[in-house]
């Protein structure tokens, strides 16, 4: 019998007929799964220009740079502590290393949605945070099937959000003194398109171009309570992102005994700068906040260069196509050149994450059990974050575990997954500051053979 190496040659398990199988499970998809797709992708090219802040809670941590990063992991990584620099079943797209794509050879449509509950807590007080926000939208289309496949996507890039008061009495005995304010809200997307070629016939190459657009505001108020004059007097910064990225990929696959393959991968982040522009303004608000009593631009349209952090990935996996997979990623990202924006003179570290995941398949081809048919997914991951905010030296880690499941639709190309994260970032003790979070991913993979005829042997 054949050696299964790609998710092709699937085709061969159970002789010739299994390729008639799939073909008639695809000619009777229901229309209304494709009428939805169509409904979710207006949704998008509808709202998408609204949503230049994607936030989902609210992360004192959030002031570094452009804010808190997204991952680039789709539903089906996130199950696996985001490991996906070697590991791509065929099935569901690889958005981390575009290199893999070349794997899939049927066209994919992939939509997460994700909701987290996250509760924060210092030395003196607690607060509680619910949000949500899409994860990721992605139409991957082979071009020549097992030689090349483009990837169209959007993600959120990322995300700033924080707000901090602090009081200062301006005597002993009265009652005067100031309110200080520390807000930031606002966000970055990413739209992109990808590419991954074979060449030969172990080796995979891929480029991934983005485009960044969004806009970040970081205000610094003071609020004068003296005397009954409630005044707001606050400096606004906003910087409007808009410029391309690049992301380079490669992986290499080795058939080892039976079916049983060594996948290895490797991706590097090729922009280390992104070009934007910058307006100040001081403003003074009336009591309500909404008002300005006057204001005074100090620049405006400034061209400012953001410094990006710079990411490089290394993974290795062994799988069993269409039954087991386990791999292990490393993260090394360089904050060197990236601004703390808390007037710090001390450079920002590198950061490192290890995440190790699998996957489990009972039974690919069974007809009368669906759970043997349903894809379970663990892993767990461990990250040295640049986030310093006891400013002691001490950086914060982030630890989690995660857990979900795909579920199988009318055929082996359609897929509800639910994901389930638990995690806890920073300890009161090195960081003044923990976060301990709940985080839930659920998405829609719809596969298809789209652009080209199905043979029939």
């Amino acid at each position: 019998m054949k050696k299964i190496t790609t998710f092709a040659d699937l085709k061969d398990i159970k002789g010739r007929n299994f390729n008639r199988m799939i073909y008639n499970q695809l000619t009777h998809l229901n229309k209304k799964v494709f009428v939805s797709l169509g409904l979710v992708l207006v949704f998008f090219a509808t709202c998408l220009p609204s949503t230049s802040a994607q936030t989902i809670v609210n992360s004192p941590l959030s002031y570094i740079g452009m804010g808190e990063l997204y991952t680039p992991e789709t539903p089906s990584n996130s199950m696996m502590g985001g490991i996906g620099v070697s590991n791509s079943n065929g099935i569901y797209s690889n958005q981390i290393n575009p290199a893999l794509l070349v794997r899939n050879q049927y066209t994919m449509f992939e939509v997460g949605i994700n909701a987290e509950l996250k509760n924060m807590q210092d030395y003196r007080q607690r607060q509680q945070a619910l949000g949500g926000n899409y994860q990721s939208v992605n139409l991957t289309v082979p071009v020549l099937p097992n030689r090349w496949t483009m990837s169209f996507g959007v993600r959120p890039y990322s995300t700033v959000n924080y707000e901090t008061r602090s009081y200062r009495r301006l005597n002993v005995l009265g009652v005067d003194s100031l309110l200080y304010s520390y807000k930031g809200e606002g966000g970055v997307s990413k739209l992109s398109i990808a590419n991954g070629v074979r060449i030969g016939k172990e080796l995979y190459v891929g480029l991934e171009m983005g485009f960044l657009f969004g806009a970040v505001n970081r205000n610094v108020g003071t609020q004068n309570l003296s005397d009954g004059q409630f005044y707001k007097i606050q400096l606004e910064n906003q910087s409007r992102y808009s410029d391309f990225t690049f992301k380079a990929g490669a992986a290499w696959r080795k058939v080892l005994k039976g079916d049983v393959v060594l996948n290895a991968g490797a991706t590097l982040d090729l922009s280390p700068r992104l070009n934007s522009t910058l307006v100040k303004r001081f403003v003074t608000y009336d009591l309500g906040g909404l008002n300005i009593i006057n204001s005074d631009t100090l620049a405006k349209s400034q061209s400012i260069t953001q410094q990006l952090p710079v990411s490089t990935r290394l993974g290795v996996s062994v799988e069993r196509l269409a039954h087991w997979m386990v791999g292990v990623d490393y993260v090394r990202t360089d904050w060197s050149k990236v601004d703390n924006n808390l007037g710090r003179s001390a450079v920002l570290p590198v950061s490192q994450q290890v995440s190790i995941g699998a996957e489990y398949t009972p039974d690919f081809e069974s007809i009368s059990n669906f759970f043997k048919r349903v894809t379970y997914r663990v892993g767990v991951s461990q990250t040295t974050t640049p986030y310093d905010f006891a400013g002691n030296g001490k950086y914060a880690k982030d630890q989690s575990l995660s857990l979900g499941v795909a579920l199988p639709l009318r055929n082996f190309l359609n897929y509800i997954n639910v994901s389930y994260q638990i995690g806890k970032r920073g300890s009161l003790t090195d960081n003044r500051l923990e976060e301990q979070y709940h985080r839930v991913v659920v998405g829609l993979t719809l596969g298809d053979i789209w652009f080209r005829k199905v043979k029939i042997d």
